[in-house]
């Protein structure tokens, strides 16, 4: 009879769930897990059939079930106390930390998204600009050892190793990350190296072109803020997680910045108005835009094609360059070749993290 009450309980509060969602505008993105939220799909007759529509329907109910941040903590303490280690995509790691899963890839869009770069490093090649590819591994390969027994991850070496056989100019961080692994290159709340990690990977990267990198104390040092909690927080809303910190790096306080072709600008890479809201991160150079320029100290034009990943990379490299641009294929949609030949670009670097560049569809539309 008990388990009867509890089960009515909660069909009712579901079903009040649903009906207030209803009645509720729909919401079209989560600021705290930083990803647009799933609309009430169009219904055909093929999508019935398929089971498609049944799938989309759960997805839009659960994206947009009322005071879901609430619903998302209750389920995330609930299956702690069950002896979960592993909830929501989440690993409840050792020392704090939160690191998201990678257990899964599609090989076919892994292969099309090095086929198009080694297609568009040959064309390169070919005029005399040399591109590089940085595929950072995460947090779930570089600290598997703090995640939880029996914890799984899909071999983040094996895929780099993939590429490399490519005929890429790969720029290998693993051995550098696993170096200082013991050190915070990893936020505890967020998928993000950290900016120390970030500085560790452009050290890499100095070393694979035959450079030497100047010492971490060439830059000041600049706590942005000591409340940050990121993505991976987001999907478990556990309210005993740590506070990480975000810092910043820079040899010039200012830089003339332009997003977009010049449909904005700023005059610093960090834009400080995100450090008062959840999206914190984006205070590296606006969050994700089409394109950006910075223009440095340095010489010569350096083009990032990139994910977030480089937005706190692109700090140490300003100065190096007269300019460095980025592009984020997700938004942009022109061709990498002709952006180079138009901007008079002498080098390139392609920067992901390695889970999200073996995911990225766009990333096999390079050319």
């Amino acid at each position: 009879m008990r388990n009867r009450i509890i089960s009515v309980f909660f069909c009712l509060v579901l079903a009040l769930g649903i009906i207030a969602g209803l009645l509720t505008p729909d919401k079209r993105y989560s600021d705290s897990e930083k990803r647009r939220l799933a609309q009430f799909p169009t219904i055909s007759f093929a999508a019935f059939t398929s089971g498609k529509l049944g799938d989309a329907i759960e997805n839009y109910l659960a994206d947009q079930f009322p005071a879901r941040d609430a619903w998302v903590t209750g389920k995330t303490l609930v299956e702690l106390a069950m002896g979960k280690r592993d909830v929501g995509g989440v690993y409840f790691a050792k020392d704090g930390y939160l690191i998201e899963k990678f257990d899964s890839y599609s090989a076919t869009q892994y292969k099309a998204n090095i086929a198009a770069l080694a297609a568009l490093t040959k064309k390169l090649d070919a005029e005399g600009v040399t591109l590089r590819v940085m595929l950072v591994p995460t947090a779930v390969e570089t600290l598997a050892d703090k995640l939880p027994a029996f914890a799984t991850h899909a071999d983040q070496r094996k895929l780099f190793d993939y590429a490399a056989s490519r005929g890429l100019h790969m720029v290998d961080t693993f051995e550098t990350l696993d170096a200082h692994k013991d050190e915070a290159i990893y936020y505890k709340t967020d998928h993000h190296y950290t900016s120390l990690g970030a500085y560790y990977c452009y050290a890499a990267w100095r070393a694979q072109k035959g450079e030497t990198a100047l010492p971490l104390s060439a830059w000041t040092h600049e706590v942005l803020c000591d409340n940050f909690r990121g993505t991976t927080y987001a999907k478990v809303n556990y309210p005993f997680a740590p506070y990480d910190t975000i810092d910043a790096y820079y040899r010039a306080a200012a830089h003339r910045v332009e997003y977009n072709g010049g449909a904005s600008s700023a005059d610093s890479i960090y834009a400080r108005e995100y450090l008062d809201g959840k999206d914190q991160y984006a205070t590296f150079l606006n969050s994700n835009q089409a394109t950006t320029v910075v223009y440095g100290g340095g010489d010569g034009k350096l083009l990032i094609v990139k994910d977030s990943y480089a937005n706190c990379f692109a700090q140490f490299v300003v100065d190096d360059y007269a300019e460095t641009h980025l592009i984020d294929p997700r938004f942009y949609k022109g061709a990498i070749s002709d952006y180079v030949q138009a901007n008079g670009i002498d080098e390139v670097l392609v920067l992901y993290n390695l889970p999200n560049f073996a995911a990225d569809t766009a990333a096999a539309t390079l050319r």
